[in-house]
């Protein structure tokens, strides 16, 4: 079992360690012309798959052993936010995460970075002008919610996009992946991930995780 543990938590640093570097090796390759920017775009998505699908891998096998950790819900929402600034900088959003509270989650770090980044990255996606992250916890449980401002998915769709690979609309940034992603994670806590029309005009995607 440590060396699971260790096995997993390695694969979980390469896994962050890739992530960033190829969203900024995708946004360099949109201001390419047609041709270059469809092959880097195929091959860093290409990529991200086969990471993604180790990891899962890791995950089934070792998600019941680490949910003894313990992750602070606002520590991870900080860094991810400060990450997201910096990419969506020509954008101008606004982040909201004054209601985040004292929020734990009880598992790994790594797996509630890699939910609420996908979650975090596509309201940055589709905001207009704001993303709001907010928690609350009862009953030893965790309801990490992202929302934000911008058209939303219509509800007949919602199951569309939870399925790996499934964009709406191809004019918007990505491999859509995230959602379907976000879903397989928090399923192996024995969570859910519901979708649905949030309050400020967009979408409101909630994670309702295991509490520390």
């Amino acid at each position: 079992m440590v060396l699971l543990k260790r096995a997993r938590n390695q694969l979980g640093d390469l896994a962050h360690s890739i992530k960033n570097p190829l969203t900024v090796i995708n946004n360099e390759a949109r201001a390419m012309p047609t041709e270059q920017k469809e092959l880097i775009l195929k091959e860093t998505g290409d990529i991200a798959s086969s990471v993604e699908h180790y990891l899962s891998r890791a995950r089934v096998f070792g998600t019941e052993n680490v949910l003894g950790a313990r992750s602070q819900v606002k520590t991870i929402v900080e860094d991810l936010t400060f990450v997201m600034k910096r990419i969506y900088a020509d954008r101008n959003l606004e982040f909201d995460i004054s209601g985040l509270g004292n929020c734990s989650f009880r598992g790994e770090s790594q797996d509630l970075e890699e939910m609420v980044g996908n979650l975090v990255d596509n309201a940055s996606k589709w905001a207009n002008k704001r993303v709001i992250v907010h928690c609350r916890s009862s009953s030893q449980r965790v309801r990490l919610a992202v929302e934000d401002d911008g058209p939303g998915i219509p509800e007949l769709k919602t199951e569309l996009v939870l399925t790996r690979g499934n964009k709406l609309d191809d004019s918007v940034a990505g491999q859509g992946r995230g959602l379907g992603i976000v879903r397989d994670i928090v399923e192996l806590y024995g969570g859910r991930l519901t979708l649905s029309r949030s309050g400020y005009g967009g979408l409101c995607a909630e994670l309702d995780l295991p509490g520390a």
